[in-house]
């Protein structure tokens, strides 16, 4: 395996449920010499990427704490969306989500919490959340090429059906198609109990980026402040599109000497 590869793989061992990696438990996993895995492991190291946090194992290091603030200022949909989400959840008082894709998955990568927000939600930012599950994906899905909604399913087709979203793939897409028709998608009690999410996609031309959503405790939702939130909504996401295709016909800043 190239070195790169190996050390990419490294720091895609790291999850929640295993913050700590050994040396050891590398060697195993993929399969390289213990030279192999401590030159990797010394070279994420020097780097702050890892640090080693008891004597025989390592964890994610502060120079993740360091990119991530610089995505939370650099990233181009995070800077459209600007005053837009504080906004947002003024006006409907839920908690609202932008979240991205990310191969199969979405990821929250901001959480605005308005006057009557869920104390939490289960999209937590740079937690990985499935495609078929909750008004926030589900609308990313609705977006998708066709063939990876095909991909998507030859592979999940077991979760997708427990989750109640489709049986076989012909109705995946019926749902998906009626979805896009909609423009929105709106779920109660999906992911969280007694909450109801409802969310629109964040385009780029004809590409999905992500979507923009509003949680908010069921109890709080009627239907006339549903279809209030929901123009909202859409409005807001209008707004962070149209900046983002404005951003894209900006030329590239020129070097200054």
């Amino acid at each position: 395996m190239p070195n790169t590869q190996r050390i990419l793989r490294v720091l895609n061992a790291f999850t929640a449920q295993r913050p700590e990696i050994s040396p050891e438990w590398l060697m195993a996993d993929l399969g390289a010499s213990r030279a192999s895995i401590y030159r990797d492991l010394q070279q994420l190291s020097r780097v702050g990427l890892i640090e080693r946090v008891s004597e025989r194992g390592y964890s994610l290091g502060p120079k993740i704490v360091e990119l991530d603030r610089q995505i939370r200022h650099s990233d181009p949909l995070l800077r459209s969306a600007a005053e837009i989400p504080a906004h947002l959840a003024r006006t409907t008082g839920g908690r609202v989500l932008i979240c991205r894709l990310h191969d199969d998955k979405v990821l929250c990568i901001q959480d605005t919490p308005g006057q009557h927000a869920p104390c939490a939600v289960s999209y937590e930012r740079g937690k990985a959340m499935p495609l078929y599950k909750g008004a926030t994906s589900k609308i990313i899905l609705a977006h998708l090429p066709s063939k990876k909604v095909d991909e998507l399913f030859a592979k999940e087709q077991a979760f997708i059906r427990c989750a109640g979203l489709a049986q076989t793939l012909e109705e995946l897409h019926l749902v998906l198609k009626q979805w896009r028709s909609e423009g929105s998608v709106t779920t109660e009690a999906d992911l969280d109990p007694h909450t109801v999410g409802c969310a629109v996609a964040l385009m780029q031309g004809k590409r999905v980026l992500g979507s923009l959503s509003v949680v908010l405790p069921a109890q709080a939702v009627n239907p006339e402040k549903h279809a209030r939130d929901l123009r909202e909504l859409r409005s807001a996401a209008r707004r962070i599109e149209a900046r983002l295709a404005s951003e894209h016909k900006k030329p590239p800043p020129t070097a200054t000497s």
